[in-house]
């Protein structure tokens, strides 16, 4: 499946900035990056089921994030 072009959002210096498939890839990346500050916050608070689930959550979300963008690319931002 290639990158689903939505339309142009904005310009900026010339580029036009769009939105598609790909910011699912980007939102699960951000979920994952919020589970590591959940993961040092449950290991600094010594809690082993906060650190399982978050183990769980980084990894998952961080897969899937990493997966998508190789598999169906970053879109290019320059058309």
């Amino acid at each position: 499946m290639p990158f689903i072009d939505t339309g142009e959002l904005f310009e900026i210096g010339g580029v036009s900035i769009h939105i598609g498939i790909n910011t699912f890839s980007l939102l699960m990346l951000m979920i994952s990056i919020v589970g590591i500050w959940g993961l040092v916050a449950a290991v600094k608070n010594k809690n082993l089921l906060a650190v399982l689930f978050s183990l769980a959550t980084v990894a998952t979300f961080g897969f899937f994030a990493i997966a998508t963008i190789f598999t169906y690319g970053y879109p290019d931002l320059g058309h």
